[in-house]
Formats: C-alpha cells, structure tokens, sequence
C-alpha cells in the first residue's frame, strides 16, 4: 500500500484492486448501490501526489461490479494535515468540515471507498457530509484496516 500511495507505483493498483474483490463485503450485490465514491483528495494532494489512490481503486471496482462511478467533482476537500501524521486524539478534529457535497447525491445508495481506515474518523465525516446533502444508504469498502494506540 505504501509504494502505490507514496512511491506512486500506479501499476500496484489492479493488484490492489483484485485484492479488494477476493474478499467483497458480504453485502455488496444485496445493498442496492446506486454508485461509487472514492475518499476525494485535496486539489493540492492531487497535485502533489499525481493520483488519487482511492479514486484508482473504486474506478477498477467499479468496471468490475458493473456499478456507476460518480464524478471526481461530486465531493471536494479542503487541505488539512494527512491524517497518517496525526496521533489518535486529533484525527477526528482534523477532518470536521473537510468535505463539500457539490454532486447531487440525493436519495443515493453510495459506495464509498478508501484505501486504508484506522479511526474511521474521514469516512464518518464524508458520511455525516452527504448525509447532510440528501444521500441515501452509505456503505464503506476499505483496502485496509490499520489498528493505532489511543494514546
């Protein structure tokens, strides 16, 4: 994970992607999606970085399962900190108000996907956000899950 995401070795992404479809959540075919959503990156993290990791593998999940991928613009996030770098008591104070729903996401079942979770702290705001906005039914598909001491 860390040589797709930091070392930008893009070809790593089928791998990743077939790893993720090894094992599909058992509810995936049942829950009624409407569309896929990658965990957006900052304009400047996009930037930086040349690739949204996320966006890499709900793109290839997304041709696999036959589900709509929705539009790179349907979320922005503003540039805070990368949640990696912070200890466990600031990431949920980190991500409050970093997303803004521009895409119409009423009544939608959305799949979001996001590489790594550890507190869940993005993917509970990116919830609350299109909530917010109207959404429909959220479900989320992680490549991993990393564990972090609470201290």
């Amino acid at each position: 994970m860390h040589e797709f995401k930091h070392l930008r070795q893009i070809a790593l992404k089928r791998l990743l992607a077939e790893l993720m479809a090894a094992l599909p959540p058992p509810w995936l075919h049942d829950a009624g999606i409407d569309g896929i959503l990658a965990v957006p990156l900052s304009r400047e993290r996009l930037v930086e970085r040349g690739f949204n990791q996320c966006g890499e593998l709900a793109r290839l999940l997304s041709a696999r399962y036959g589900l709509s991928l929705l539009p790179e613009d349907t979320v922005f996030r503003r540039p805070a900190p990368p949640q990696s770098t912070l200890p466990y008591a600031r990431r949920k104070k980190n991500v409050v108000g970093l997303f803004r729903v521009a895409g119409d996401v009423k009544k939608r079942n959305l799949l979001l996907i996001d590489d790594v979770a550890t507190t869940n702290a993005t993917l509970a705001e990116l919830s609350r956000m299109l909530k917010r906005a109207g959404a429909g039914n959220l479900y989320c598909w992680t490549l991993a899950q990393a564990k972090m001491q609470k201290s």
